[in-house]
């Protein structure tokens, strides 16, 4: 039915550039429906996650990305406990590489594993539970001590508002303004860009702080 939904959406629908964003975001944090729960929680993903957002603010819409329970399970950040000895890496490898700062972007392993921590804590009811599909914050979860993320320090001690901060810099960071014009570049003009274009696009994304 959601496959159906987007099929029909992108035929009929009056509003084709909404449609035409939803389609470039949801390329952009994909995810398998053969994966753990992704399969039911993708309606909600699309629904809830991506729709509201693809005209609006871009750190809003990577925040619910990051909190909705699809993702949680798509890149195991739900499996991301401080407990386990070392942080599950998953989610804050992709969103580094992938949902913001871009491949080649200006971050090492050290700051995936300084976000990993950061990131830690969040998790998502499944199979057996009541109120399935429900985001929590465990703070027995989250590593709470001080880290060094993508050249800014984290103070200890900062709980569930830790996420805050790292959206924060993520989202500041001048790779990202230029993976996501490249893209937005490559999907409405060419396959190769002018450089100069692609910078003008960065910079309207700068000024607006990704709006």
């Amino acid at each position: 039915e959601l496959q159906g939904s987007i099929v029909v959406r992108a035929v009929y629908s009056r509003r084709q550039v909404q449609e035409s964003l939803t389609e470039f975001w949801r390329d952009h944090f994909s995810l398998s429906l053969a994966k753990g729960e992704c399969a039911w929680l993708s309606t909600s993903f699309e629904r809830e996650a991506l729709r509201p957002h693809v005209l609006g603010s871009f750190r809003t819409l990577l925040r619910t990305v990051l909190l909705h329970p699809a993702m949680l399970w798509y890149l195991d950040g739900r499996l991301n406990r401080a407990k386990a000895g070392t942080p599950n890496e998953n989610y804050a490898r992709e969103l580094l590489e992938l949902h913001s700062l871009g491949l080649g972007g200006g971050y090492t392993q050290h700051d995936v594993q300084e976000a990993a921590r950061a990131l830690s804590g969040w998790t998502s009811r499944g199979l057996g539970q009541s109120r399935k599909g429900t985001v929590l914050f465990v703070r027995e979860q989250h590593d709470d001590t001080a880290k060094h993320l993508l050249g800014d320090d984290l103070p200890a001690g900062l709980g569930e508002q830790e996420v805050e901060r790292v959206l924060d810099l993520v989202c500041a960071h001048p790779d990202t303004a230029q993976h996501l014009a490249r893209k937005l570049c490559v999907r409405y003009i060419a396959d190769h860009p002018p450089h100069t274009v692609i910078a003008a696009v960065a910079a309207a994304f700068t000024d607006s702080q990704g709006d």
